[in-house]
């Protein structure tokens, strides 16, 4: 075998190896720290998450979601809590918008939207779904400028939300919950930040892990990870499978440097290494 033969069939072990599928596994994504949102980082581990090791870039939003809006996943949708020109006008959030995928959600296209029945959300408040038992958390407070999340109601599932039937309406127990405190769940864990700082300017400090939704409410913590970065506590927080996300991008053929541009230096190997192979 001569040398090109073996460098083009190592082409194609490479190219093989990208076409794998890998299995799905969790993940926990973040928005940028710019306000409003432009683009998302994904991480391995909540651990990743917090401590900002670890992370890639998961896709740019554009256009760009202000920071009043809600965003979260039930494990099939992704979901954005926004507001038309009657929620503008009293200063709420009052319609949710349903994309089929994670891009769609980023574009802002082929969204299905659902007015709220009769009510509307303070701008910045969190709607939270568990993709395994259904239950939805929406996070409210007693006035728009106020600076504590006083509780939550919670639902069974999204045509209950849309409605605001809820089978339990309450307030937090044993805690203060920053306004900027931020809400998610996943696979039956329940996770919040915790801010510190004015309103407005908070920087994260950690994330507190709950086994449910009834943890979550009564404050019993299983975990917390630290988190000393100081990233802004207006960040938005999604945990999901990573079969809800783009793939990655495929290989480049050709690009044997791997610098993402096919180029004379790609051609330049190739041709040092015409030939035949050594025995």
């Amino acid at each position: 075998m001569n040398r090109m033969s073996s460098a083009l069939a190592t082409f194609a072990f490479i190219i093989v190896g990208f076409a794998g599928t890998a299995a799905a596994e969790e993940v926990f994504l973040r928005t940028d720290g710019f306000t409003p949102y432009t683009s998302w980082v994904k991480y391995p581990s909540l651990q990743a998450l917090a401590t900002d090791t670890d992370g890639l870039a998961a896709g740019n939003i554009a256009p760009a979601i202000p920071s009043k809006d809600a965003m979260f996943s039930d494990g099939v949708f992704f979901y954005k809590v926004t507001s038309d020109a009657v929620g503008d006008a009293g200063q709420y959030n009052n319609i949710f918008i349903r994309y089929k995928s994670f891009n769609d959600l980023n574009s802002g296209s082929n969204g299905e939207v659902f007015p709220m029945v009769n009510y509307g959300m303070y701008y910045d408040d969190d709607i939270v779904i568990d993709n395994l038992s259904g239950r939805i958390l929406r996070t409210t407070r007693y006035f728009a400028d106020s600076t504590v999340t006083i509780g939550a109601y919670a639902y069974n599932n999204f045509a209950e939300l849309v409605a605001n039937t809820p089978f339990y309406a309450g307030g937090f127990s044993n805690q203060t919950v920053a306004h900027d405190c931020k809400f998610w769940a996943y696979a039956g864990k329940w996770y919040r930040t915790n801010v510190s700082g004015a309103t407005g300017s908070t920087v994260v400090t950690g994330v507190n892990v709950y086994n449910s939704s009834e943890d979550l409410y009564n404050g019993v913590v299983a975990q917390t990870i630290e988190s000393p970065l100081g990233a802004p506590g207006s960040m938005r927080f999604l945990a999901t499978d990573s079969s809800m996300l783009p793939p990655p991008p495929a290989a480049c053929l050709g690009d044997i440097d791997g610098d993402g541009v096919v180029s004379g230096a790609d051609l330049g190997i190739l041709l040092s290494n015409w030939g035949v192979c050594p025995e």
